[in-house]
């Protein structure tokens, strides 16, 4: 989550809630059992319903990119996601006749597929997402899925070409963007996903050796203030002293990865250590050197 909150501006929010219960788990502690979808509108409506007067934009995977999330949104919340090639799409329900009786209508007339919209005319767009920038047929129409016939959608599906990701298809509720902006904000929640999978290979946050309720709420926050903090070091201080490893089979790498980092905090912390014992005589500068190559080879 990004804080602080600017006025006029979107705040991207990755979904982060409280612990999940399978059904079992809840039956066993006798507790209501929702899924994670549910659980997500409910930290969403908490969080707008706190800050009325801002705007907020959330980007997830297609896991909470269905109807039990997009059918419950906050008013002041927009939604990017993605969408499967064969999803159902709608125009916008037309005006009722006058002088007409019966039901009226719900959806408009039907339009193509996601995937389907590939197989026309797309135009070829380069595209800045994931860290690289690559070509891409791309086509993109105001449209409404079956599960929500009131609430335009902007929808976007693209092919990579030359390899890349393939065919995919997004959403967003901001039907008002540009098909290059509902794209690069999708490819944004991969950095929170990187920070997830560092937190937890590096810093233990994935397997903690918790037994009470208290050591669980503490672990996993403590672990991404850790992250966050090693991150901010290396920006302000740790750059000057990174040392980037001669690997000529690894060759597209430019900027150095988390493990980078906290193996560059751990050198420095061992130097400084090491200063302390105030080691005098012949190759005492060498056990220092070599006590750092030591500890950066291990990290």
């Amino acid at each position: 989550m990004e804080l602080p909150f600017r006025p006029g501006h979107h705040t991207f929010l990755p979904l982060l809630f409280r612990l999940y219960l399978n059904r079992k788990s809840a039956a066993k502690h006798r507790r209501s059992y929702r899924t994670k979808p549910q659980l997500a509108v409910e930290m969403l409506t908490i969080l707008c319903g706190a800050e009325k007067t801002r705007r907020f934009h959330v980007v997830a995977d297609s896991a909470y990119g269905g109807q039990s999330v997009l059918c419950h949104l906050p008013e002041n919340c927009d939604l990017t996601s993605r969408l499967l090639l064969t999803a159902r799409l709608y125009d916008a329900t037309p005006p009722r006749r006058e002088g007409t009786n019966g039901r009226p209508r719900k959806r408009g007339l039907r339009l193509p597929s996601p995937g389907a919209m590939l197989e026309g005319r797309c135009r070829r767009v380069a595209v800045s997402s994931y860290g690289r920038r690559h070509e891409a047929r791309m086509n993109d129409a105001i449209a409404h899925v079956f599960v929500a016939p009131d609430r335009p959608l902007r929808v976007v599906v693209s092919e990579a070409i030359g390899g890349g990701r393939g065919k995919e298809a997004f959403y967003s509720t901001r039907h008002d963007a540009t098909a290059e902006q509902v794209v690069t904000w999708y490819a944004t929640r991969w950095s929170v996903e990187v920070t997830f999978r560092d937190s937890k290979q590096h810093l233990g946050v994935e397997d903690p050796q918790g037994w009470t309720k208290a050591s669980v709420e503490r672990t996993a926050p403590l672990g991404m203030l850790l992250h966050s903090l090693v991150v901010l070091w290396f920006v302000a201080e740790g750059f000057r002293h990174w040392r980037p490893l001669d690997c000529p089979w690894y060759t597209s790498k430019s900027e150095p990865s988390f493990a980078d980092m906290l193996a560059t905090l751990r050198r420095l912390s061992v130097r400084m250590e090491v200063s302390k014992m105030a080691l005098r005589g012949r190759g005492a500068r060498k056990l220092a050197t070599l006590l750092e190559n030591v500890v950066a080879m291990a990290a």
